[in-house]
């Protein structure tokens, strides 16, 4: 029996996202790209992305069913995996459907033997019924509170141990329950168009939460397709957009350099607000997509490849910073779930050296007067309150004017943090700069 594709498509797109290292939404890409048309594309993302977002919750139940769980190919555990994600949270596929297509392919990778095994795991968790979509399931099997937390919410276990450590019982839950939501999808209007205020009433009835320019939308529409081709419209998350208001992006003086610009969603967020900006990146890729950006929405951006830890090349001096840099990005995991499984303490750790080698340089390149403003995308106080408190002991000639970051109870999933420092010019003892919630 030959599997179904759209199974097929899910374990290629997972292998090459766990085993291959790729980003989720290029694995996606890469193994859609290659399919039929068709309702299975939807279905092999669907069950891709949500085996990423809840493997923890099934890691642990395969630990209980199992009867030797650390002895079994982790190909089978996969297997597995999306087969009872399929039957805990896709009810619209016969049961029968999903034990027939995993056990016979735990069959075809192995032996008979295991294929029983995969038929008894799997009508377990169906004996289980409705107990496994609670709480309490988990509570009683967890040795500890930490324990069950990484079990129900479907977290690595260093990571729930490192946010109760940093921000408590209260926000870890807050952080953890936001993980297994899908985050509404964020656009930007390109007030430069002539159709941008027409563009926006339009779309006014389908936002859950915007500002002037961007909005957070509860469905995509037909059209915007076009949108986007025409650059009127970019795909960018509300929370991001939000972030750079409240560090007050538009009072930000230009010339203001991007030095970590990536794909360019800020770049073209402070370009639309009418600044000068440049914007470099180390990789050639996404410095090729910020000019592919550009080229879209009709604004010229100097562009250029440079690395944020040697000298800027630049011929004047920029008076503004901006420095949105690599981080362990576990603020997005809502909208990445693939990173909770890649990431290690260890690369935080490493992160960490890095960030604050970006902002020495940057240290160095900003003139008296200028601003340097620390962005991440992530939940860890060693790369957020903690770098920029050590960067001022550093650098004492620099003043944290303000600091923010998401509220733990956020409606739109995503966590970010930011810091504007302004250079003095002099040294300023005693600073306290606490973040805003």
């Amino acid at each position: 029996m030959s599997i179904p594709p759209a199974r097929s498509m899910t374990l290629d797109i997972l292998r090459y996202c766990l085993d291959q290292h790729q980003d989720i939404q290029a694995a996606v890409n890469r193994v859609l790209q290659k399919a039929a048309p068709g309702p299975d594309q939807g279905l092999a993302t669907e069950l891709a992305y949500g085996y990423l977002r809840y493997k923890g919750r099934i890691d642990f139940l395969l630990g209980q069913l199992l009867s030797k769980p650390a002895q079994t190919s982790p190909i089978i555990k996969r297997i597995l995996g999306v087969a009872i994600y399929e039957l805990l949270f896709l009810r619209r596929i016969p049961e029968y459907a999903t034990l027939n297509w995993a056990v016979n392919l735990v069959k075809q990778c192995t032996s008979q033997t295991m294929g029983k095994v995969a038929n008894g795991v799997l009508r377990n968790v169906l004996r289980l019924g409705q107990t496994v979509h609670y709480p309490d399931y988990y509570k009683a099997k967890a040795v500890d509170y930490p324990t069950y937390l990484a079990a129900w919410y479907a977290c690595p276990l260093w990571l729930v141990q490192l946010w109760l450590q940093d921000y408590g019982k209260e926000s870890t839950q807050a952080f953890l329950q936001s993980t297994l939501q899908t985050p509404p999808t964020g656009v930007r209007i390109n007030n430069t168009h002539l159709e941008a205020a027409k563009l926006h009433d339009k779309l006014r009835s389908l936002a859950t939460r915007s500002w002037e320019w961007g909005m957070a939308l509860k469905e995509w529409p037909e059209y915007l397709h076009l949108a986007v081709a025409q650059g009127h419209l970019t795909r960018q998350r509300l929370a991001a957009q939000e972030i750079m208001l409240e560090l007050k992006a538009a009072d930000w003086p230009s010339p203001v350099y991007d030095a970590c610009a990536g794909r360019g969603g800020k770049t073209f967020f402070l370009a639309e607000m009418g600044k000068e900006v440049w914007a470099s990146d180390t990789n050639t890729f996404r410095v090729q997509q910020c000019r592919q950006e550009s080229k879209r929405l009709g604004l010229p951006v100097p562009l250029f490849q440079a690395s944020g830890i040697k000298s800027y090349p630049v011929h004047k001096e920029p008076r503004t910073i901006l420095l949105d840099v690599p981080c362990s990005g576990l603020g997005v995991l809502s909208r990445r779930p693939d990173i909770k499984w890649k990431r290690t303490l260890a690369d935080c750790e490493q992160l960490v050296a890095l960030q604050r080698n970006i902002l020495d340089q940057a240290a160095q390149e900003l003139a008296p007067g200028g601003l340097l403003v620390y962005l991440t995308c992530t939940l860890t106080r060693q790369e957020n309150e903690l770098q920029v408190k050590r960067f001022i002991h550093r650098h004492p000639e620099f003043s944290c004017i303000r600091q923010t970051q998401s509220s733990p109870d956020t409606a739109l999933h995503e966590y970010f943090y930011g810091a504007v420092l302004h250079h003095t010019g002099r040294p300023k003892q005693n600073q306290n700069c606490s973040a805003e919630q």
